[in-house]
């Protein structure tokens, strides 16, 4: 079995688990690719609040500091980070305590089945790289609520801001979308300090309004002649 066919069992494993309502495998930024990764819901009746969760996958046969390493690095992105290892012996006391040490989770895969064996600690990812990957997964930050939502496709050719509109809010209101706006003052900002090298007629500075938002909220502020002008 080739490294990447366990790819789905893990895949299904982590969505049962933990409840994840998005998941894909093999994707990442330029830094590094995730072979599983999945987000779930944690923020309760009052939070949109949300969990990142990577996975590392090898078939048993890498040096385990090695890969319990490149499950580390994942923290960057994520708030939790796991090594699933496929074996049919238990996992050793050593290696239980390296990766206690090095602050991963352990998952057993064994007879297509996983188990995990140690949880992952919770940490606080860098969130230019957390909202990146999360972009990467067709997944956007709101604004307002704080909640997290479908900006588009996440398959490959998909287009990935196919369920929000470009500044247009009455289409956004009748078509049910969200919203992509540019910020410019954070734009010129970045420019002028050399943070960031644009023409002052482009910025990256992308953010999201929620459907809910717009339909519940921002609906109710908009005339209904309006163009979205």
């Amino acid at each position: 079995m080739k490294e990447r066919d366990l790819y789905p069992i893990v895949e299904r494993w982590m969505n049962r688990h933990y409840k994840c309502f998005k998941s894909k495998c093999n994707t990442g930024l330029k830094f590094s690719r995730c072979d599983v990764v999945g987000l779930r819901d944690v923020g309760g009746d009052l939070s949109g609040e949300i969990e990142t969760i990577c996975i590392e996958v090898k078939k048993g046969t890498e040096p385990f500091a090695t890969a319990s390493g490149q499950a580390l690095g994942y923290r960057v992105y994520a708030n939790r980070v796991f090594l699933a290892d496929r074996r049919m012996a238990p996992f050793t006391q050593d290696e239980i305590a390296i990766a206690s040490s090095l602050g991963i989770g352990l998952i057993q895969i064994k007879d297509r089945k996983c188990v995990e064996v140690l949880s992952s600690p919770l940490y606080r990812p860098l969130t230019r790289l957390n909202l990146r990957l999360l972009e990467q997964m067709a997944v956007g930050f709101c604004q307002l609520c704080g909640s997290y939502f479908d900006i588009g496709e996440h398959v490959k050719g998909g287009n990935r801001y196919a369920k929000v509109t470009r500044e247009k809010i009455a289409k956004a209101i009748d078509d049910d979308k969200g919203i992509m706006f540019w910020n410019w003052e954070v734009s010129k900002r970045k420019r002028r300090l050399g943070i960031r090298s644009t023409d002052g007629k482009t910025t990256y500075e992308r953010r999201f309004v929620c459907p809910d938002c717009v339909s519940r909220f921002i609906s109710q502020l908009v005339p209904e002649d309006s163009n979205g002008g």
